[in-house]
C-alpha cells in the first residue's frame, strides 16, 4: 500500500467517524438551529469553560485532519482553496445533515470554525511538506 493510499484510507475513515459523531452521536432535544453568524462563537467565548472548548476548540481541531491530509492525497498540488471548499463542503453536508434528521443543532458559525480548522490544516501541511 503506497502513502497516498494509506493516507487516502486514513481520511475516509476519519471523515465516517467525523459523520457518525455529528449525525447520530449525542442527539439533542429540540435541536434549533443558528442561522445568525457568530451568534454561538460569542456566547460560548463568554461563557467559557467546556461549552467554548466543545464547540469552538471542537469544530476547529475536528477539521485540522482535512486539510492536513489532503494535500499529501492529491497527486496535484493543492492549493489552499482546494483546502477550503473540501472543508467547507463537508462541513455543510454535516450541518445539513443535521438539520434534515432533527437530531442535533445546525450551527452556521459551525461552518466558520470547521473551515478554519482545514485552514490550519493546510498550514500544518505546508510545514510538513517542507
Amino acid at each position: 500500500m503506497t502513502r497516498r493510499t494509506f493516507l487516502a484510507v486514513l481520511l475516509i475513515a476519519y471523515i465516517v467517524f467525523l459523520l457518525d459523531i455529528a449525525l447520530f452521536r449525542f442527539p439533542t432535544a429540540h435541536p434549533t438551529p443558528n442561522y445568525i453568524p457568530f451568534r454561538s462563537m460569542i456566547r460560548d467565548w463568554s461563557l467559557g469553560g467546556w461549552p467554548f472548548v466543545i464547540n469552538f476548540v471542537g469544530n476547529v481541531v475536528a477539521f485540522v485532519p482535512t486539510g492536513l491530509l489532503s494535500p499529501f492525497i492529491r497527486k496535484r498540488p493543492t492549493k489552499l482553496w482546494h483546502v477550503l471548499v473540501f472543508s467547507l463542503s463537508l462541513s455543510l453536508l454535516i450541518e445539513g445533515g443535521q438539520l434534515i434528521s432533527g437530531r442535533r443543532v445546525p450551527d452556521v458559525d459551525d461552518l466558520i470554525l470547521n473551515t478554519l480548522g482545514g485552514f490550519l490544516g493546510y498550514l500544518v501541511s505546508l510545514r510538513v511538506k517542507a
